[in-house]
C-alpha cells in the first residue's frame, strides 16, 4: 500500500473523486463509499497478483 494505511488511501481517493466531480458539497459519504469500494478492489487485485500460482 505504499506506506499508506487503508483509511489514508480511501481518503486520498475520495478527495480525488470529489475534485474530479467539481468539488460538490454535501456528498462526502457517497465519495467515501465509492472510494472504499475502489480501494478494496485494488487491494484484492494486488493480493491476487502477489500470490504464487500453483
Amino acid at each position: 500500500m505504499n506506506g499508506h494505511t487503508l483509511e489514508q488511501r480511501i481518503r486520498m481517493r475520495a478527495y480525488e473523486l470529489w475534485q474530479q466531480d467539481g468539488s460538490m458539497e454535501g456528498c462526502a459519504d457517497e465519495y467515501w463509499q465509492q472510494a472504499r469500494e475502489m480501494v478494496e478492489r485494488e487491494l484484492r487485485d494486488e493480493q491476487a497478483k502477489a500470490l504464487p500460482s500453483s
